[in-house]
């Protein structure tokens, strides 16, 4: 009787224990799992944080656009419309291009400096007439107006700008090694090299392949 005892005191304790470690693994669990979604939240609000800063932004920046299209905007397209044809001859434009918009960007409103170009945002009614003003302007290469320099530009989005960008340096190379060359759209280099087109979608490949500029003999696109 006291050996039967003994053993269901046993049995006893190893149930105690056995719920206990089973408690401690269910816990254990249940706190990697809140651990685990607290990071997630945490990850989430970063990311909600940025993007309400993203609208904050575009908000802004819409706001402005409208705001500075009904102060200058019949002006400024007014402007446009005399502007090209001066630039890009009238025997190209006997009639004005029909201007949608047109308006300065907003950073280079609030804080003109002396001298800095003044970048205009200009949006055509007509495709065709966007194609031909990019066509004869990258014929003509040199513009001006009234002994000012004009640059006509496509509106690219801010990536694909940032993208354009990581050519400059290779681009500066190959001004001084007196190679012309090209930035296709999006983001792609071509140059001549031998007598044939030779392209590049990446910036490092475009630096290893011209680093030593100085033994390039000048090409032309």
């Amino acid at each position: 009787m006291h050996l039967q005892t003994k053993n269901k005191e046993v049995n006893s304790v190893t149930y105690v224990c056995y719920i206990c470690a089973k408690d401690c693994n269910d816990w254990w669990n249940s706190w990697e799992r809140v651990s685990n979604n607290e990071d997630d939240v945490a990850t989430l609000q970063k990311r909600v944080s940025e993007l309400e800063k993203d609208n904050a932004y575009l908000k802004e920046k819409a706001d402005d656009q409208e705001n500075r299209k009904s102060a200058e905007g019949r002006d400024m397209v007014a402007f446009i419309q005399r502007l090209i044809p001066t630039l890009l001859g009238r025997e190209n434009f006997p009639t004005a291009p029909m201007v949608e918009r047109a308006h300065r960007t907003p950073a280079h409103i609030s804080t003109p400096r002396p001298g800095r170009p003044r970048p205009i945002l200009v949006k055509l009614l007509n495709f065709q007439d966007k194609v031909k003003i990019m066509r004869l302007a990258r014929e003509r290469e040199t513009l001006s107006w009234e002994g000012a320099r004009i640059s006509i530009y496509p509106d690219f989005s801010p990536e694909v700008v940032k993208r354009r960008r990581e050519f400059d340096n290779v681009k500066k190379k190959l001004r001084v090694a007196n190679i012309k060359y090209s930035l296709q759209y999006p983001s792609t280099l071509r140059v001549i090299v031998g007598g044939k087109p030779k392209h590049f979608r990446c910036p490092k490949e475009a630096e290893a392949f011209f680093r030593d500029t100085s033994s390039l003999p000048g090409q032309e696109t």
